[in-house]
Order: structure tokens, then sequence, then C-alpha cells
């Protein structure tokens, strides 16, 4: 099972934007692994280039009765991490969720220092198998 979210465009340094990317439900051709999560921005999208500390981070996060229970995946567009048109980036796992039937899996976009302008249209995708 594929969960994805298209986020809305992000100011530099604006307040944090959150796409839902779905709500897990188990079936007998899925488990409850998240196994991969990746960004990948759409044709066209100018490049966001990483910065050491004005930049901006992707945080995946497991929500259940809308309270956070953990933050997962994440990825911080430091130097040499850059976000470019139909290029995939991996987003580091760095816990397991213990996903639920009804649980909700978001992606959060916040900037960091001043921050960096995000363009509309990057694709959060979350593999759960």
């Amino acid at each position: 099972m594929i969960y994805s979210a298209i986020l809305p465009a992000q100011a530099a340094g604006g307040a944090d934007v959150i796409g839902v990317a779905g709500v897990y439900r188990s079936a007998f051709y899925s488990g409850d692994t998240v196994t991969d999560v990746t960004l990948v921005a759409p044709a066209g999208f100018v490049t966001v280039t990483g910065a050491a500390t004005n930049n901006a981070t992707f945080t995946v996060r497991h929500l259940r009765a809308g309270v956070v229970q953990q933050s997962f995946a994440s990825l911080t567009l430091t130097a040499g991490t850059n976000l470019a048109a139909e290029m995939p980036l991996t987003v580091p796992i760095t816990v397991a969720p213990v996903l639920q039937a009804d649980d909700v899996i978001d992606v959060q976009v916040r900037q960091n220092g001043a921050g960096l302008a995000v363009g509309a249209g990057v694709i959060a995708a979350v593999y759960v198998s």
C-alpha cells in the first residue's frame, strides 16, 4: 500500500504546512510495516538547494485520534541535499511506527532559520507492506 500527499507551496520562513497522506487500513494484501518513504518534486519544479542552517525539514508523522503518536521519518534539506524536479529523495525512517486501523499518516514541512521557499506539488510517498 502506498500513502501519498501532495504538499502545498511554502514561503521561506513561513508557517508549517501539513499534507495528509492517508488513513491506515489493514488488508489481507498488506501489512503494517513502513518500508520506504520518498519525496519527489513535479516536472518543472524549481530546484530547492539545501543549506547548512536556513533550510526546510520534511517530517512524516503517525497520528491516532488526532494526536501525534510519533514522527517516524525525517529529511532536512541541508547542504548537498537538493529537491529537484522528478528526482526522488529517500527520507530516512528513524523509528518503526505501530499502525492500527484508522491511524493517520501525514507530512509536515517546517522552516528552519530563515528557511527555503518550497514550491507546490512535492509528493511524499509512504510505502507500507
